[in-house]
């Protein structure tokens, strides 16, 4: 006996179209007419490359500036955003603590592995 009851359709797959009943609350909803500066309506379809001139534009004049710093005592590349008129840091990945927390780590096991460079004192011999 088989365990394979896959049905191999013959011909072209047709897929019937799904049609779902509207909700009851969507049936008994009330039409609503807003005054003019209250309405929502859709832009214009060639908004899509004004939208991006503007997002350009809006880069362009940020002030700021990005850069990628290697971090020496944590061992980590840092991302950083500057704003250059105040030369404020805006953001930063990683940030400092967790630098401050590799970079600690780091030491510790620098120095447990200079430590260990000769025999463990612990060891006795006889």
């Amino acid at each position: 006996m088989s365990f394979d009851f896959t049905i191999k359709p013959v011909g072209q797959l047709v897929i019937p179209p799904v049609v779902r009943p509207e909700p009851e609350a969507v049936q008994t909803a009330v039409a609503t007419q807003l005054p003019a500066p209250q309405s929502v309506t859709a832009t214009d379809s060639g908004g899509g490359s004004n939208a991006i001139a503007a997002n350009a534009a809006r880069a362009a004049a940020d002030s700021v500036s990005r850069q990628v710093i290697f971090d020496q005592a944590s061992a980590a590349m840092v991302y950083v955003t500057v704003d250059e008129t105040t030369a404020q840091v805006v953001n930063q990945y990683p940030e400092s603590w967790q630098l401050r927390a590799r970079a600690y780590f780091r030491e510790q096991e620098q120095s447990k592995s200079q430590q260990r460079s000769g025999p463990i004192p612990t060891d006795r011999t006889v």
